[in-house]
């Protein structure tokens, strides 16, 4: 015959036990949450900005080269237009000759080219800035991708029994 004192003490170890569990999958759900917090929605709002701010250079760009491509349409070699000094503050300007034009190829560096040279460099600029698009939004569906897969784990852990 079992003694009663027995069968509590084993009771007792199967609560120990179960309130062990339930800390360390306590536990598990407050790292993953805090993990797609604090690390993986962090690191895609920053992959999101950043192609954002691609897209609007890349944006610049075609605008510049359709302003480039009515230059040499009109066969216009010289131009009325207004400059922006910033904070929207405008001033006439009058362009003397069209014939060569400078473009910021980036770290605010300005590059003296004709116009068909300014188009060929606008063209391979554009190539790469879609492929630098296309390469973060593969990154931003990846850690969409993580996030869902975590998030569907704790589903399953939180209804755990």
């Amino acid at each position: 015959m079992v003694s009663h004192s027995h069968l509590h003490s084993h009771q007792n170890q199967k609560d120990i036990e179960k309130e062990k569990l339930l800390k360390e999958r306590l536990d598990s759900i407050k790292y993953y949450e805090t993990f797609i917090n604090e690390t993986l929605n962090v690191d895609l709002n920053k992959c999101i900005e950043d192609r954002e701010k691609v897209l609007e250079n890349l944006e610049n760009y075609l605008e510049l080269k359709s302003n480039i491509e009515l230059l040499i349409e009109n066969k216009m070699d010289s131009m009325k237009t207004m400059i922006n000094l910033g904070s929207e503050c405008y001033v006439k300007a009058r362009v003397q000759d069209t014939s060569y034009i400078y473009v910021d190829i980036g770290l605010g560096i300005h590059v003296k080219y004709t116009l068909e040279e300014a188009i060929k460099f606008i063209n391979e600029k554009e190539t790469f800035l879609n492929k630098t698009v296309e390469n973060q939004t593969k990154k931003i569906n990846q850690i969409k991708t993580k996030i869902d897969l975590i998030q569907n784990g704790l589903k399953e852990l939180k209804h755990l029994e």
